[in-house]
């Protein structure tokens, strides 16, 4: 019964796993294009997300000694507070409240920041395979930043624009597609060179946060002639 319920659980994940990656890119081709499309999919891309991040964190526990299910897990709860962020942010940029659910994946990524920084600081001193201490490195280094980020906005969300929510949603959300998309290469992606399956996803698509924060900044300074 139990091997049933592990390949059931495998089965979903790799399936959200796959939608991730064909709703991923779709909704960013549709960013700024066409707002009805590019909704419909990133709630696809949303729950896909969701459900790949729970039954990530649900495997480590089968396998809590293994260095990738340590990463996998850390990677897990950035992606979770990531799309938890990026849909309240649309919420937020509407009028929204700040709530207590935001707070709350507040501190579930300050405390991810301390996991993955300490697992990296552990691994380097362990001799693992210098990839992982360096990922750990990375991603816990991003989730301080979130932390920050989000600490800053929810503080003081009065001082936020409209568009500065827009920015946090969009790279939120890549962010958290680069993450899923690291995840998934570092498993499955073996045909690539072990550059390419550590840091492919981060080379190629942080280069689009950059494009359309620009972008959005650009829409903001007009934003704020016209309202001056």
């Amino acid at each position: 019964m139990l091997e049933f319920i592990g390949d059931l659980l495998l089965s979903i994940h790799i399936i959200a796993g796959a939608s991730t990656l064909v709703t991923g890119p779709i909704a960013i081709f549709y960013n700024f294009r066409d707002v009805r499309k590019h909704r419909i999919v990133g709630k696809v891309f949303y729950y896909s997300m969701l459900i790949v991040a729970v039954s990530a964190i649900i495997s480590f526990f089968k396998h809590p000694d293994k260095v990738f299910f340590q990463f996998l897990l850390g990677i897990s709860f950035l992606v979770l507070a990531g799309i938890f962020r990026g849909v309240r942010s649309i919420f937020l940029m509407k009028g929204g409240k700040v709530i207590a659910f935001d707070w709350a994946y507040t501190v579930l990524i300050g405390l991810n920041a301390v996991f993955m920084l300490g697992m990296s600081a552990w691994h380097w001193m362990a001799g693992t395979m210098v990839a992982f201490p360096i990922l750990f490195g990375v991603f816990g280094l991003m989730s301080a930043s979130d932390t920050r980020i989000n600490w800053k906005a929810f503080s003081n969300p009065m001082a936020m624009h409209r568009l500065d929510w827009m920015q946090l949603h969009l790279a939120t959300m890549i962010g958290a597609f680069i993450a899923s998309t690291t995840a998934f290469t570092v498993n499955a992606a073996h045909f690539l060179p072990w550059w390419a399956q550590w840091f492919g996803p981060t080379l190629l698509l942080v280069p689009l946060q950059f494009y359309f924060g620009r972008k959005v900044k650009a829409m903001r300074q007009k934003a704020s002639v016209q309202e001056g």
